[in-house]
């Protein structure tokens, strides 16, 4: 009966259902939903925000924002929703767009999600990182050959030449923040695992 439903949730309650040990950081919940694919957590964690754009677009300690957390695990949900949300393109720290950590990814996702980065922002296809890297080379560094492939084709339709490395390709020293260490070893399934912005400090 309608006396024994349980009371329907809203705003800061929902959220802090989706993740009860968090206080206060309301843009890492709204990450970590992103990196882990939730939408609904996105929007419980958004529920509670009192600067909605700001949750939404704010980096980690190394300027990663949820966009680039959601792309650098391949989460097709997160990103198509944290676009529609409005998430602004960013970049992180090192100068890494979205498509850098998308192409980064290895997921089989990947290559479906170009276009959408690509509306948002056109420009991510021939902005390299601080490394001299463009998108293509992350993707040809993890050996993704699909996602190299289709970065190379809407090179050619853009320059008039594939994507050249002008830099020599250096291996980062540290973890990117969206990215599980298992998967940037290339374990199989560990971008499966639920991710929690803290972990990547440890």
């Amino acid at each position: 009966s309608p006396l024994d439903a349980p009371p329907v949730a809203h705003g800061s309650a929902r959220a802090m259902r989706y993740i009860p040990h968090k206080r206060g950081n309301v843009s890492r919940w709204v990450r970590e939903a992103a990196g882990n694919d939730d939408v609904e957590g996105i929007d419980a964690a958004l529920d509670a925000a009192k600067d909605k754009d700001e949750a939404l677009n704010k980096g980690d300690f190394v300027g990663r924002t949820a966009l680039h957390w959601a792309a650098g695990r391949g989460r097709a949900d997160a990103v198509r929703h944290l676009l529609a949300l409005g998430a602004r393109v960013k970049l992180s720290g090192n100068q890494a767009s979205p498509l850098h950590d998308l192409a980064a990814s290895g997921s089989p996702n990947a290559p479906a999600l170009v276009q959408d980065l690509l509306a948002a922002a056109p420009w991510q296809l021939t902005h390299r990182d601080n490394l001299g890297h463009y998108p293509v080379d992350k993707a040809r560094d993890v050996g993704d050959k699909t996602m190299a492939l289709a970065l190379d084709a809407l090179m050619m339709t853009v320059v008039g030449k594939r994507g050249p490395t002008t830099k020599p390709r250096t291996s980062s020293s540290w973890m990117p923040s969206c990215m599980s260490a298992g998967k940037a070893r290339g374990i199989v399934g560990s971008d499966e695992r639920p991710l929690l912005e803290g972990a990547a400090r440890a």
